[in-house]
């Protein structure tokens, strides 16, 4: 909602300042002076011809560009651009003329509007009338000022320029966030079917084993799937559900794991109000039960949880066994790249990888 109220306003403040200053610098001799819209004609032209303009920046970016230039119909666009270019220069030039004027509401009188050619019937020039200076005599005589044709088809042009490159640099930048959501997708659709697989050789350890906590672990499994199945395709979801989704997680692999392993949690801080990408803080947190845990040694991990007022900390180690893995896996990966897709910028990653341990920490905004 605030976007959409910030782009109105930005929209609003360029056509005003589109609308006023071209011709609020012309209409007095201070810089600063008001125009007159009531009184003054040629103030009134201006209004109504950037008006026009300002209007056609839009219809040219919202419905020609998408219409016709973007549809392989580059030809038939410039030609209609031509097109508008001679009407809005005629409309100027029509303008000008007090005698069919609609926005001159001065009462002329009919001998002004009718008044014989100049130099008829006996009529002689005034002396000197070649060299006389340009002045209130030459703009009434010849129609309005001459440059007001230029001043009209140049600011056609610029609109026309730059409507183009608003609509192309938007183009390119919708392709490159489908472009980006289909990589998210691709991800996705490995990560998920990853923790449904790990989740599921622990439920079968614990089966195997005939323990009385697989019943547990059954149900644990069953929240796990079901966050996974109604939020793991939002785009943001309540910190506080992916927190709960990490904690369920945790006690499942205890629950699997038993005395094997220390797992030392923490969590600190409240995730009231605060919006995370979901599935994006948990592949660090498998790492470490993937690679972290041999029934044969002592086993430790150790999993820090932070919450700030604006981003969340998180600190995953573990200790490394003999049965550990040179690659990182699927489910790890793919969180390195949703981050650098997702959070440019607003996430620091640093991995430790040393003789006997594997730190993560990450700082994520999330406010």
């Amino acid at each position: 909602m605030k976007t959409k109220l910030s782009f109105y306003a930005l929209h609003l403040c360029i056509c005003l300042a589109f609308l006023f200053l071209p011709y609020a610098f012309t209409s007095a001799k201070t810089i600063f002076a008001w125009p007159d819209l009531y009184s003054n004609v040629h103030d009134r032209i201006y209004f109504f011809i950037y008006f026009s303009l300002l209007c056609f920046f839009y219809f040219n970016y919202y419905y020609l560009i998408p219409r016709y230039y973007f549809q392989s119909k580059q030809l038939l666009y410039f030609i209609m651009i031509a097109c508008f270019l001679l009407f809005f220069l005629w409309i100027s030039g029509f303008l000008d003329h007090p005698d069919h004027n609609f926005l001159d509401f001065r009462n002329h009188p009919k001998p002004f509007l009718n008044h014989p050619e100049p130099f008829k019937d006996g009529m002689k020039p005034p002396p000197n009338f070649r060299n006389m200076p340009p002045g209130p005599i030459s703009f009434d005589t010849m129609g309005g000022p001459p440059t007001q044709y230029g001043h009209t088809a140049l600011v056609y042009l610029l609109g026309v320029i730059s409507s183009l490159l608003f609509a192309i640099s938007g183009r390119l930048q919708n392709v490159e966030k489908e472009k980006m959501k289909s990589e998210l997708a691709f991800l996705k659709a490995q990560i998920n079917p990853h923790f449904l697989f790990n989740t599921l050789n622990s439920i079968y350890a614990l089966a195997l084993k005939k323990d009385d906590k697989t019943p547990d672990a059954v149900i644990q499994l069953s929240e796990l799937m079901r966050y996974i199945i109604t939020n793991a395709n939002d785009e943001v979801i309540d910190l506080g559900k992916e927190i709960n989704y990490i904690s369920n997680f945790i006690s499942l692999q205890k629950t699997r794991l038993g005395n094997t392993v220390n797992v030392d949690y923490q969590l600190k801080g409240t995730p009231f109000g605060k919006a995370i990408t979901p599935l994006i803080l948990i592949s660090f947190i498998e790492n470490a039960f993937k690679h972290g845990v041999n029934p044969d040694q002592t086993s430790e991990i150790c999993i820090y949880i932070d919450i700030h007022e604006k981003e969340l900390i998180l600190m995953v180690s573990n200790k490394k066994t003999f049965s550990i893995q040179s690659e990182t896996g699927i489910g790890l990966q793919n969180t390195i790249e949703r981050l650098t897709l997702l959070y440019p910028n607003k996430h620091q990653l640093k991995i430790e990888d040393t003789h006997d341990k594997y730190i993560v920490n990450l700082t994520i905004e999330v406010g």
